[in-house]
């Protein structure tokens, strides 16, 4: 009889009963572990979909390995953190949802999460309506906070282009490489991409680390990016869109895609 395969969960469940942590799951699937005098919350999405691809146990002991350390400190203060808010992209179909996260919808298939880093930018950590409250802020203030931030990121970050056969591809270089892809979203990415590109242009961003930008003028030559969408898109542990966007002044619009949902 064949061996039934764990799941992420209960490989993640057997690393915390072997650290001996007590853990709450919540109605919505986050996890509530006690480490000390601190509950983390733990959302496990993204490690169960690189598990469910790549079935690595050694990447879900990775994860919980985290625990030992101050990895799930304490959330900073409204006045530590400011400086550190952001935005970030992602997709929709995160099976947990985004319903306790501040976020605002892109369209059908893309969520802007808002989010803050340590100064070290060792991991993005959404941020939820309950941090929101025991900051003692308007939500629109810790909003209104990230996109300036984000502005601020996207004012220093240069696009590079690649001519390919007339055709100049660019390329983000920003030192904030996970946010590459949510640079699209920022007032300012007009500015940085108009200069060479025109606007409106097209982006594809398969993964946070990964944006290719198109001027609109050259529709024929997405094509040939499919290949590299498509491998970006699923080896990455962060996989944003296998779509063809366009961006403008009406915002972010999808016009086509080399996948399917499902992969």
């Amino acid at each position: 009889m064949s061996q039934s395969i764990p799941t992420a969960d209960e490989l993640f469940e057997a690393e915390l009963a072997q650290r001996g942590l007590q853990y709450t799951i919540h109605e919505d699937g986050l996890y509530e572990v006690a480490i000390g005098d601190v509950n983390a919350t733990v959302n496990l999405d993204n490690v169960q979909r690189n598990y469910e691809r790549d079935k690595d146990r050694d990447a879900v002991a990775r994860f919980a390995q985290q625990l030992n350390t101050d990895f799930f400190g304490e959330i900073p203060s409204w006045a530590d953190v400011q400086p550190f808010i952001r935005f970030s992209l992602e997709p929709s179909d995160y099976q947990n949802g985004f319903a306790d996260t501040l976020h605002e919808m892109v369209n059908d298939d893309l969520v802007k999460v808002f989010v803050y880093v340590p100064p070290d930018r060792s991991r993005i950590s959404w941020i939820t309506n309950a941090m929101v409250a025991n900051w003692e802020v308007e939500t629109e203030a810790v909003v209104a906070l990230a996109d300036k931030n984000m502005d601020t990121i996207a004012s220093g970050t240069q696009l590079e282009s690649q001519d390919i056969d007339g055709v100049p591809l660019g390329m983000l270089n920003t030192e904030e490489t996970p946010f590459k892809a949510s640079l699209i979203l920022s007032s300012k990415f007009r500015d940085v991409v108009s200069p060479t590109h025109g606007w409106p242009v097209y982006v594809v961003v398969p993964a946070r680390d990964f944006v290719y930008v198109v001027p609109k003028a050259n529709y024929d030559f997405l094509g040939r990016l499919g290949a590299v969408v498509l491998r970006e898109y699923n080896e990455s542990g962060h996989p944003i869109s296998q779509d063809v966007l366009e961006v403008g002044d009406e915002g972010v619009a999808a016009i086509g895609s080399f996948g399917t949902k499902d992969g």
